[in-house]
């Protein structure tokens, strides 16, 4: 009896799972961010791949264009997760 093979992840869940692996070891990294890493790298390649991949099949003009930009990985990387610090003392007027 033929099994069927177990189901792919979407290409969101993939991304989802890169980075949160990114998150769990960027703090043994001593420094480096989790957007750094090769799985937070990973996962906004994907993420910049898939979306132009999205815009060529919806008909955006100059397809070839885009797949090259998607492929050449130049944007700069984008931080996720959580921030380590939100809090910012208000300052005081002065009176």
């Amino acid at each position: 009896m033929a099994t069927s093979p177990p189901p792919r992840y979407s290409a969101a869940e993939l991304i989802e799972e890169l980075r949160e692996a990114a998150e769990e070891i960027a703090p043994e990294l001593n420094g480096i961010r989790p957007e750094e890493t090769l799985e937070g790298e990973t996962a906004q390649t994907l993420e910049e791949m898939a979306d132009a991949l999205r815009r060529i099949a919806a008909g955006a003009p100059q397809p070839q264009a885009l797949a090259r930009a998607a492929l050449e990985a130049k944007a700069p990387l984008k931080p996720f997760g959580k921030p380590k610090n939100t809090v910012v003392k208000m300052q005081k007027p002065r009176r």
